[in-house]
């Protein structure tokens, strides 16, 4: 059953995703049953709209959830983060919203944020592309598939002079999944490839970033992209929590040279205390980002651009800090953090996975040093 509350989830799907981890990343998915769990309590409804069935919880209270889940396991908080586009229920008209929860079943996504093409058609669009990494596309039900608009063979300019990008929601037989997902790190996340070639989309199952939200509500009032953008740094911020967790578990009972246990060593007091207030400052830093976005929607104020860069910015920084901080913890482990009976091992292989997404990229940091020198930031959907 669905929960009410939906900073309850972690708690409620502790016990079921910390027995199916270790299956997850063998198959390089996640299992069928731990996928119906998540959908019938409800963690992928997060951003959707109230008269959808959905939590339309704010976005600080969405940013916690995948930090806690991340804590339990990367590549189901991974999952849960990149289906939660229910909020696609706020910005398509009453006719899309009605094809996509049609009471058949409460609908699951998953996306790609490289783009794809969509040339105009009547009535719609032909979409054609090649997506990469596609978490959680094994059980979804839709794709929301972002494309750039096409006229006479290239990119069609908004007013703003920007290329047109739009949201195409495509149903699962439209499109086909390729097996690619052969790698360390996140195994569990299914992350595979997809495949659309010239499939119909109609005009009523896209959607556009440059327009006011259908539902004009304090979530969606706020800059759309921003309730994507951040979960995955907070779900990072959740794995390196569980690394220094492990690492502090492993360092009472490891024995030194010396005779000793890691614990009593000052150098990983040092280390311990350090990742953990760097750790918790990035996190605080995220929150506030997030927080400004939350205050805007409510009062019912437009994003400011510097409020977006605060936003990229304290993402960055997350990812740097969760990347020393998973380095720290895994060298205090020494050959100890090799094996795969020791957590550490998984988290940091996962952690660092994570860490590769482009929303984790360093170059975003001088796209905010772009904006705050009163330039663009040549960074779309930023």
């Amino acid at each position: 059953m669905i929960t009410a509350d939906p900073s309850e989830l972690p708690v409620l799907l502790e016990r079921s995703v910390r027995a199916a981890a270790r299956k997850a990343d063998s198959m390089a998915d996640l299992p069928d049953d731990l996928f119906r769990e998540l959908r019938d309590a409800g963690a992928f409804r997060l951003l959707t709209p109230r008269e959808l069935g959905g939590h339309e919880a704010p976005l600080t209270t969405v940013l916690d959830v995948y930090e806690r889940l991340g804590r339990l396991d990367a590549s189901v908080a991974w999952v849960v983060w990149n289906a939660n586009w229910g909020f696609l229920g706020a910005l398509l008209d009453e006719r899309g919203t009605a094809l996509i929860w049609n009471g058949e079943k409460d609908p699951v996504f998953a996306n790609s944020g490289s783009p794809g093409v969509a040339v105009p058609t009547e009535g719609g669009y032909r979409v054609t592309g090649h997506w990469k990494i596609v978490s959680g596309i094994g059980g979804a039900d839709w794709f929301a598939a972002v494309a750039v608009v096409m006229e006479g063979g290239a990119p069609r300019e908004t007013a703003s002079g920007v290329p047109d990008v739009r949201l195409f929601a495509l149903a699962r037989e439209q499109l086909s999944i390729r097996q690619t997902w052969d790698v360390t790190g996140m195994r569990g996340s299914g992350s595979n490839d997809v495949v659309v070639d010239d499939a119909f989309v109609p005009e009523e199952l896209v959607a556009r970033f440059d327009r006011p939200a259908r539902l004009q509500r304090p979530l969606y009032r706020t800059f759309v992209p921003a309730l994507v953008l951040p979960g995955c740094s907070a779900v990072v911020l959740g794995v390196a929590q569980a690394a220094i967790d492990e690492t502090v578990a492993l360092a009472t009972v490891k024995k030194t040279v010396n005779g000793g246990v890691l614990a009593d060593a000052p150098r990983t007091r040092s280390a311990v205390a350090r990742a953990q207030a760097e750790l918790r400052a990035a996190g605080l830093l995220l929150r506030s980002a997030a927080g400004a976005l939350e205050v805007a929607g409510e009062a019912g104020r437009e994003v400011t651009m510097d409020q977006r860069a605060d936003l990229r910015a304290a993402m960055s920084h997350a990812a740097d800090v969760c990347r020393r901080v998973l380095v720290s913890m895994y060298e205090l482990g020494g050959s100890t953090s090799l094996y795969r009976r020791n957590h550490v091992e998984r988290i940091f292989r996962d952690g660092m996975a994570a860490l590769q997404h482009a929303n984790h990229s360093a170059d975003l940091f001088e796209a905010v040093g772009r904006v705050r020198f009163g330039r663009e930031p040549g960074v779309p959907l930023f």
